[in-house]
């Protein structure tokens, strides 16, 4: 799992919006936004927004929520994993 570098929670406290998490939904898409933009420093990829994440997983339920960041958290690309469960399922049809 990758660590989040120690000036992170820095630069989240400098935002001009404040993030006003509310409910344990809302705390768990904003580690899933941490998690993706952590690995994405440095790379050709911008930083994902909350929004993104939202609209991604808004049908997901909360306990699933956990399973699939737990799935991210054991595979070797916490995003590559995300974003391909997430594909896995979308295209099942």
């Amino acid at each position: 799992m990758v660590d989040i570098p120690k000036d992170y929670l820095d630069t989240l406290k400098q935002r001009s919006r404040p993030l006003k998490i509310t409910s344990e939904r809302q705390e768990l898409i904003q580690r899933f936004v941490d998690q993706i933009n952590v690995e994405r420093v440095g790379t050709k990829f911008k930083p994902v927004i909350w929004k993104q994440i939202n609209g991604l997983i808004a049908h997901v339920k909360i306990g699933d929520l956990y399973w699939l960041f737990k799935e991210c958290g054991q595979g070797n690309s916490f995003s590559k994993k995300f974003f391909g469960i997430l594909k896995s399922v979308r295209v099942k049809k």
